[in-house]
């Protein structure tokens, strides 16, 4: 094992709980980029939050990056689904 992997369920959940609040910090600066991007947007006249290619692209690129570093590729996938849905939504929302 390991020498810096933890030995018991309590380090374990700390070690996730510490994980957590690192994607929190970055999911928040993600949505600050996810106004600024329906900023722009609105600028540009464009309406709609949802962009099918870009969602794609977005997919194939976090596959990839997943298999890099080691993570399920179907994990990753499952996540920026629901990761870019739910941003879409925000962005969408955000606006009104």
């Amino acid at each position: 094992m390991d020498a810096q992997m933890p030995h018991n369920i309590e380090q374990v959940r700390a070690a996730i709980d510490n994980i957590d609040a690192q994607l929190i910090s970055l999911l928040a600066e993600r949505q600050s980029f996810v106004t600024r991007a329906g900023e722009v947007k609105a600028g540009q006249g464009i309406q709609d939050a949802h962009d099918p290619e870009r969602v794609e692209s977005i997919l194939r690129a976090r596959r990839e990056q997943a298999l890099d570093a080691g993570l399920d590729p179907e994990v990753a996938e499952r996540i920026w689904k629901e990761l870019i849905a739910a941003f879409t939504d925000y962005e969408q929302n955000a606006g009104r």
